[in-house]
């Protein structure tokens, strides 16, 4: 290499360095629950609607279980915990056992519920235990603040509204900059960071006689983004001391494993720095990025280093004879993941994008970073070879037993497609994180034991076509009317007030609430209808439509906002039915909604619309897609690829023999998780497109070296046996470490990160015995 190429190089390196360390602090990372569902479902924007429309509070969870039953002692703690959560800022109330009225065994009328008058279990002088069995049948406390056994209570922490986080969900501030928009993004979610800390210190410093588990929306992010950037902290670090043992294994020399080292680690840094750069955003799926590009680097760089140092050529050279094999490399692999860009969830296609930009920094780094290193090193060696005598005895035993090695891939193919067949998505989040995880024991908890984890929301449209309660009634009514009078107001009786309580529309809510009760799947039921149920209670008699308006038009505001307008709103005549589905058991999330659905459509005429959402649909929703657009788009990649082949290749048998060990890769990864009843995540799904993206590179260097090799001779076994013992070499040592690197993310809490290294790494390996033993083995009847 020339003096001044060098300089140019150097000069273009440092430059770039410079650039990523001034934006590398902005390197950001997003575990929030919109990021996991596509962005065009139409059920997730009738889910922005209606929550608008049945306004609830953020809050926390915090389950408390007791060795024995709940007692005294517990009761004294949790006042201690609340008042010091009422006392964070960022608290706006806080609901315990402590708080909950009395209403049964004390007959509480509702008029002293209206006026704060009633005893709690810290003021009553009833027994106990007569208290805790009140509460644990109660149609509003039971699987929210006390459970069945009486052993675990909750502390629900309501959280206040956050302006800045309304406005950016509101895009209320277009007019801020991206850069400023991230800004306040990161300034939210290291407040929430910060709450969810003081909280945890609050739990710590409490009695240690019970167990505390936190739980709740804002908790799981916080958890999912510490467990991400844990990750790439740890894996970073692991699959680099493994990857620089493989490679002095193998290269035996520091200066060239330091080349290659080098030239991928500054490409990493590179594509932080653009990253932050362009405020792009990692999310839990996107974050393997990192880890993916660095052994994609590797095995760029491998490929390259092993022609310079088996050939006794110059620098200039070497680059120039590896560039259209590289490029092309480079071309297929962005194809795979083309794929991902054009579904439509958010995190897989910033997760596309960000991998389209990193095999770009790969390519420029291998071809300006990696000569410029290898230009301060002399090469003494004329001739480099490798000592791996044991890939030898691949090629002889793949071309004596081809026969049987190709018809063992058919055998393995048409057994992945019947695995195939049996891919689903019925999924659950719980299990995302391991049994050992403070997340994990919390959901559990909460799961089985206070009613369920995933929301689940039903909302009723009733038509306008229901009689307004005649005013007359009030004569009829007034004598049995258990309702003091003063509890009435002068505009009681205008017509609006007396418009949405009918005997129709609550039998309705009624059995659909009862419905929902009666599903396995499903946990705590909260609805209008539970609000009903306990007044019921109380007035030891149904009360009529008339009382119930009343109830409503003379309930104080405070009530009014936390306990009904959650579940009902009268001006749009809709009502909403939560429920909570109980996600650490084994069931059929799609047959749920599906049931649901087919109960409310041939249930009820009096309903002119219904939709079941919540984020158990949405998130269901995603995975459907995302399933079909993978499913759909790997035909697409395969076709894309092997027209690329045909244009490297300039030969139709050639590609399609490169093509055969790609499919038979994809195919078998993704059987094999049909097979083993594997249910595909917002992870796992992006194997095939990944497997493919990185099988298709050693295939490329293979075929390429084996047309070059013909051009010196004829004899076609011999060529195939010298381009095994030359880019076999590369492709051995590249596989082995790619796997090696995926298989540190087994080392992770988060599950589907588990699985994402596991699979990748198997399909790697199959990946590899495609290339150096399929591969040649029908290679070995195309003359």
């Amino acid at each position: 290499m020339s003096k001044k190429l060098q300089i140019i190089l150097l000069i273009f390196f440092i430059a770039s360095l410079i650039f990523s360390s001034f934006y590398i602090r902005d390197f950001r990372v997003d575990a929030s629950s919109d990021s996991l569902v596509s962005q065009n479902d139409e059920d997730y924007k009738y889910f922005s609607y209606y929550q608008d429309l049945f306004p609830t509070k953020n809050s926390l969870v915090i389950a408390i279980k007791s060795n024995s039953k709940i007692d005294r002692v517990l009761i004294e703690e949790i006042k201690k915990i609340s008042e010091k959560l009422s006392d964070l800022p960022e608290v706006y109330s806080v609901f315990t056992i402590n708080k909950a009225p009395i209403l049964l065994l004390n007959n509480t009328s509702l008029i002293d519920l209206a006026n704060n008058n009633y005893e709690t279990i810290l003021n009553s002088s009833l027994p106990f235990e007569d208290i805790l069995n009140e509460f644990s049948k109660s149609p509003i406390y039971s699987d929210q603040i006390i459970n069945e056994s009486k052993n675990i209570t909750s502390i629900v922490i309501f959280l206040n509204e956050n302006s800045k986080a309304i406005d950016l969900k509101n895009n209320k501030n277009l007019h801020l900059t991206q850069g400023k928009y991230y800004k306040i993004k990161t300034e939210i979610d290291k407040e929430r960071n910060e709450l969810i800390e003081k909280i945890r210190n609050i739990i710590i410093n409490s009695n240690q006689y019970f167990t505390y588990y936190l739980g709740g929306v804002e908790m799981i992010s916080s958890d999912v983004i510490s467990y991400v950037k844990n990750d790439i902290f740890t894996f970073s670090l692991i699959v680099l001391l493994i990857i620089v043992l493989i490679l002095f294994l193998i290269f035996r020399r520091v200066k060239w494993v330091f080349a290659i080292l080098f030239t991928s680690i500054s490409a990493v840094y590179l594509s932080i720095g653009l990253a932050g750069f362009i405020n792009f955003e990692i999310t839990a799926v996107s974050a393997n990025f990192l880890s993916l590009m660095f052994v994609l680097s590797i095995s760029m760089n491998v490929h390259i280093m092993n022609n310079y140092l088996q050939r006794d050529i110059k620098i200039i050279e070497n680059f120039k004879m590896m560039f259209w094999p590289c490029f092309y490399t480079f071309l297929t692999t962005i194809v795979a993941f083309v794929s991902l860009v054009i579904s439509d969830i958010k995190p897989v296609i910033d997760f596309g994008i960000i991998m389209i930009i990193a095999l770009l920094i790969v390519l420029i780094s291998s071809f300006v970073t990696l000569p410029l290193i290898i230009s301060f090193f002399s090469k003494k060696e004329k001739s480099y070879s490798l000592n791996l005598s044991f890939l030898k005895s691949f090629y002889p035993f793949a071309y004596k037993n081809s026969k049987y090695i190709i018809g063992l891939n058919i055998l393995i193919f048409f057994i992945s497609l019947y695995g195939i067949n049996n891919l689903n998505v019925e999924n659950s989040f719980i299990k995302y994180f391991k049994k050992n995880t403070e997340i994990y024991k919390g959901m559990y908890l909460i799961d089985n034991e206070l009613g369920g984890t995933t929301p689940l929301d039903i909302i009723l449209k009733f038509k306008n076509d229901d009689q307004i309660i005649d005013t007359s009634i009030k004569a009829e009514e007034e004598d049995d009317l258990e309702i003091e009078d003063d509890f009435f107001s002068d505009d009681l009786f205008e017509e609006e007030n007396n418009i949405w309580f009918t005997n129709e529309k609550i039998g309705t809510i009624k059995s659909v609430h009862q419905y929902l009760e009666s599903r396995i799947e499903i946990g705590k039921v909260t609805s209008i209808y539970s609000l009903i149920d306990t007044a019921n209670q109380i007035n030891k008699s149904d009360l009529s439509m008339f009382e119930l308006s009343v109830l409503y038009n003379e309930i104080p505001i405070d009530y009014k906002t936390d306990l009904i307008d959650p579940y009902l709103n009268v001006e749009k005549n809709m009502i909403k039915i939560s429920t909570r589905v109980k996600d650490s058991k084994d069931i059929k999330r799609n047959d749920l909604i599906n049931d649901i659905n087919s109960f409310l459509l041939n249930e009820f005429d009096n309903l002119e619309e219904f939709k079941v959402n919540g984020l158990l649909v949405l998130y269901n929703n995603m995975l459907k897609s995302l399933f079909s657009s993978q499913i759909k788009s790997l035909g697409f990649v395969i076709l894309a690829i092997f027209i690329m082949f045909i244009i490297l290749f300039r030969s139709l048998k050639l590609s399609i023999i490169g093509i055969i060990p790609n499919i038979f890769a994809s195919t078998f990864i993704l059987g094999l998780i049909g097979l083993l009843k594997i249910p595909l995540d917002i992870m796992t799904i992006t194997i095939a497109a990944i497997s493919i993206g990185i099988a298709v590179d050693n295939t490329i260097h293979y075929i390429y070296r084996y047309k070059e090799n013909l051009k010196l001779s004829k004899n076609h076994s011999e060529m195939i046996e010298k381009t095994h013992l030359t880019v076999g070499n590369a492709v051995l040592i590249t596989s082995i470490a790619i796997t090696a690197g995926f298989l540190t993310l087994c080392l992770s809490n988060f599950v589907p990160t588990i699985y994402f290294g596991l699979f990748t790494s198997l399909a790697m390996i199959f990946a590899m015995i495609g290339v150096l033993i399929t591969l040649p083995s029908i290679l070995k009847y195309q003359k």
